[in-house]
């Protein structure tokens, strides 16, 4: 009689132990790992966009716009996380250029009266000759810091309407100079147009405006009177 030959990798049942079952078909020995389902607010998972605790998005304040494009709320001074206590700047209406116009118009008199009673007797009458030179002090100052005495006095500013810096002094002076010229060559009816032509212009701009891109801004701080409204 002949026994037959066991596998000696195989446990036999009087060795004791659990005996070896073969695993089921189509059945995984290790089931799969499933993570808990994460607990609103707990530590480590991310905001959702828009939420409360995600960092602000990269920009600036206010309605964004297309690189080199100026805007009068470029140039507007003041802490920008605070943008509530900013001033707006805008396009001066065309009431607050006549406004600051009649000021150095009242400036320019002034001067001239003061000179020609000082010199009254010893000049003649300089009069004519010291109200042009007034005039062309008042447009360079327009040119070179953007503010003759009744612009700084009213919060007014002339700019580039391409950049928002200021023209230069030889450039106000050209300007003052043409818009002048306009008037000589017209009988003062081209004058007229251009000084009322930023009433309905988008832009407030008048006619000498258009010609060399400049555009008159409002809401600056208005200046005190004082020696620095006459300083270039």
């Amino acid at each position: 009689m002949s026994w037959p030959m066991n596998n000696p990798n195989e446990r036999q049942p009087w060795q004791g132990g659990p005996v070896d079952q073969p695993p089921t078909a189509g059945a995984s020995p290790i089931p799969p790992y499933a993570p808990p389902p994460p607990q609103p607010g707990a530590s480590g998972t991310q905001a959702q966009p828009g939420a409360w605790g995600q960092p602000p998005q990269p920009g600036v304040w206010g309605p964004q716009q297309q690189p080199g494009v100026w805007s009068p709320q470029d140039t507007v001074p003041g802490p920008s996380h605070l943008p509530h206590q900013r001033p707006q700047l805008r396009y001066a209406h065309w009431g607050e250029r006549v406004a600051a116009t009649l000021i150095d118009a009242l400036l320019v008199l002034g001067v001239t009266i003061v000179v020609n009673l000082v010199t009254f007797g010893l000049l003649g009458d300089p009069g004519g000759l010291v109200g042009l030179a007034a005039w062309a002090y008042v447009a360079w100052l327009n040119g070179s810091r953007g503010q003759s005495p009744g612009k700084a006095l009213t919060g007014l500013k002339l700019v580039r309407d391409v950049d928002g810096t200021t023209l230069g002094g030889p450039v106000g002076l050209v300007r003052t100079l043409l818009l002048g010229m306009i008037g000589t060559f017209t009988f003062g009816f081209l004058w007229v147009l251009a000084v009322v032509w930023p009433a309905w212009d988008p832009k407030k701009q008048a006619l000498h405006d258009k010609m060399f891109g400049a555009v008159v801004i409002s809401g600056h701080q208005p200046m005190k009177f004082g020696k620095d409204l006459f300083l270039p």
